[in-house]
């Protein structure tokens, strides 16, 4: 494959002999270029529908090329960081990694990190070119390549200058977008899976969903917890049977090793924007420039790269395991949507849920504020606390009575259950500007008996997406991204002290505790630990503390006033352990500060990736749209056009599905 950079060469037309040919030859090249360019927007436009129609983490569509269409087998991984030109102006790369960082000898399996780029606006001899920023998605188990691939851009747009690069202003800085596939997940490789084939897990995803979430029965308790000793037993057995004579990648898998990958990427980039540059300044004629300002702008500072970074969700415990294990090489580092990193390291996960009821109760405030007319389930009238009792008499009805659904032409029959909705509603607590207008029309079909609505939902979140091609039942019809569930719970296993063997009712007093914190998340909370009862596999290296730092820069937390997962109580005590760290706090309910749009919160990450400036002490950003088109400012504010430029990147980011634990 070329070079990202390469250009293809080839003949010029002979325009003097074209000019020469009868009128109505010119007519029919006319024509016939007319139809090639409507024949190919209307391919852009199937693929473009075609990808949206794939859920997040799987394989990404093949590119349109004149070449080979893009496969990152396609690529041979090496030690160097080598770009290769990859789905319509991105670029991509395989860095070989050891699989145990602990080995000195040089050998042992490896690891092929499936890096993912979006290129800076100006080359990176511009004195303007800001670095790579690093970014993780969350999880575990999240996609770094397929976050870059659709919101990467989006991200650019925010932490970039607000000017144009052509502008030529000597101030502001270009980043490139960075991010990678952990190990174990989607195209790194090799992958973790805890089936032998995709039909084995579509299957046991359909036992489990059709069993209910833990509280959903009386017995629902003891056959959850059969199922997980059942996961776990497949996930510790088919693993290591798997890997062929090879080191078997589910104890190289938690956060520390991962660390040491962030590490390598950072100093490979460094590696490969030394090389760029004498790439680049190979081809500039120019006597007034100064070519060894140039080279010590962008030498390889070998064993001293700086990590600039913006991690969600799980992506928090990343970046602060980082910042403590690795403190002199934080350059930025944004932390949004906070995880308590020491209760995540003892596997308790018991300060998360402090808010969940609250942004549930945020709910039922908004849909009152909103009435009917924007919210359905507001029909009738009544308090916001009226809203909360239908709803849980909802629940309660779908609990001892399920709502059958009648097939329609794209789908089978269904059924409703008291499971179902919880699990929505959960969802629509990370992100309430994309889901609290669905759930408030569920919740109002629902009352009057009515399912179809959710059950269309149903089917298009849970159909089949395997291959068309290939038989589900083999090995080789795996699709990338569809093992990353198990294996973000392979990292949430390792990364905490082992339960096999743990006592039935010591478990069920810890589900008790969670149920007490948060009504509305409890049951579902439990279950991740849960995943854990009967996992083997222990990690090879497992860094679990302490969480503090004198960094050389200070960190960024970002937490909302109500995070049903992370509340903003993390972000605190987190920023506590690390000097000179700063807490920004976004007015608004969701899961970290993409799920409202906030220019106040943009800016600010604008500021700190630019000039390392921080927000003062105890700055509160305010949103600019509420749930249900609830009017925030009574004046209509002027929009500068960068302000538009940001809330168009806002809105696009609005659609990230960062469900820490799902």
């Amino acid at each position: 494959m070329a070079p990202p950079d390469s250009k293809v060469s080839g003949q010029q037309p002979n325009l003097r002999a074209l000019s020469a040919r009868p009128q109505h030859f010119k007519e029919r090249v006319i024509r016939f270029f007319i139809l090639l360019t409507l024949a190919a927007f209307a391919i852009s436009q199937l693929y473009v529908n075609f990808y949206k129609s794939k859920t997040i983490g799987r394989q990404l569509p093949e590119p349109f090329s004149d070449d080979t269409p893009f496969k990152w087998e396609d690529i041979t991984p090496t030690k160097q960081l080598i770009y290769h030109p990859c789905f319509e102006g991105h670029e991509c790369a395989r860095l070989e990694l050891p699989m145990d960082w602990n080995r000195t000898d040089g050998k042992g399996s490896k690891i092929a990190l499936a890096v993912m780029k979006i290129p800076a606006k100006v080359p990176v001899t511009d004195a303007r070119y800001g670095g790579a920023v690093l970014l993780n998605p969350g999880g575990p188990g999240g996609s770094g390549v397929d976050f870059v691939f659709r919101w990467g851009k989006a991200i650019q747009t925010i932490v970039d200058s607000a000017e144009s690069p052509s502008a030529n202003s000597a101030v502001g800085k270009y980043f490139d977008i960075v991010s990678f596939d952990p190990r174990g997940i989607n195209n790194t490789t090799p992958n973790f899976s805890c089936y032998p084939d995709p039909m084995a897990r579509k299957a046991w995803t359909l036992q489990s969903d059709a069993e209910g979430l833990l509280g959903s029965s009386e017995r629902a308790f003891d056959t959850r917890w059969a199922r997980f000793e059942a996961y776990g037993m497949s996930c510790s057995q088919l693993g290591a049977e798997d890997s062929e004579g090879e080191e078997w990648i589910g104890p190289f898998m938690n956060t520390s090793p991962v660390v040491a990958d962030m590490v390598e990427l950072i100093e490979r980039h460094g590696e490969w924007r030394e090389r760029e540059t004498e790439r680049l300044l190979s081809t500039i004629i120019d006597a007034s420039l100064n070519f060894e300002a140039i080279r010590m702008q962008n030498r390889w500072n070998k064993g001293q790269e700086k990590l600039l970074y913006w991690g969600f969700s799980y992506g928090t415990l990343l970046g602060s395991t980082f910042a403590a294990m690795q403190p002199h090489r934080i350059s930025r580092a944004v932390i949004d949507g906070v995880c308590n990193a020491d209760d995540y390291y003892s596997g308790m996960w018991l300060t998360n849920l402090q808010d969940g009821d609250a942004a549930l109760g945020s709910f039922f405030e908004y849909c009152h504020t909103a009435g009917p007319s924007s919210c359905p389930f507001a029909h009738g009238g009544g308090s916001p606390k009226d809203l909360r009792s239908r709803y849980e008499q909802i629940l309660a009805n779908l609990t001892s009575d399920p709502i059958a659904v009648a097939p329609s032409r794209s789908r089978g029959p269904d059924i409703i259950t008291s499971s179902d909705l919880t699990s929505l509603v959960v969802e629509s607590l990370y992100s309430p500007m994309k889901l609290f207008e669905f759930v408030a029309r569920v919740l109002a079909d629902l009352e009057r008996g009515n399912g179809t609505s959710f059950a269309d939902y149903k089917y298009n979140t849970k159909r089949w997406t395997g291959r068309s091609s290939c038989d589900p039942s083999s090995k080789n019809c795996k699709l990338p991204g569809e093992s990353d569930w198990e294996a973000g719970r392979n990292v949430i296993c390792t990364d905490a002290p082992g339960i096999d063997g743990i006592a039935k009712d010591v478990f069920r007093s810890y589900w008790h505790t969670l149920r007490g914190q948060s009504k509305a998340i409890g049951d579902m909370w439990a279950e991740i630990r849960m995943s854990c009862i009967r996992l083997k596999t222990r990690p090879e290296w497992r860094y679990d503390g302490p969480f503090i730092g004198n960094t050389s820069h200070p960190l960024l937390f970002i937490g909302n006033t109500y995070d049903p997962v992370t509340p903003l109580r993390n972000a605190h005590a987190m920023a506590r352990g690390f000097v000179d760290s700063i807490v920004l706090k976004q007015n608004s309910v969701g899961h970290c500060s993409l799920s409202s749009p906030s220019l106040c919160t943009a800016k600010a990450i604008r500021r700190y990736f630019h000039n390392g400036e921080l927000p003062d002490p105890g700055t509160v950003c305010e949103v600019e749209e509420l749930p249900f088109h609830i009017p925030v400012n009574e004046k209509q504010q002027v929009m500068t056009p960068d302000d538009t430029a940001l809330m168009s990147a806002l809105h696009s980011l609005g659609e990230v599905r960062n469900l820490l634990g799902a």
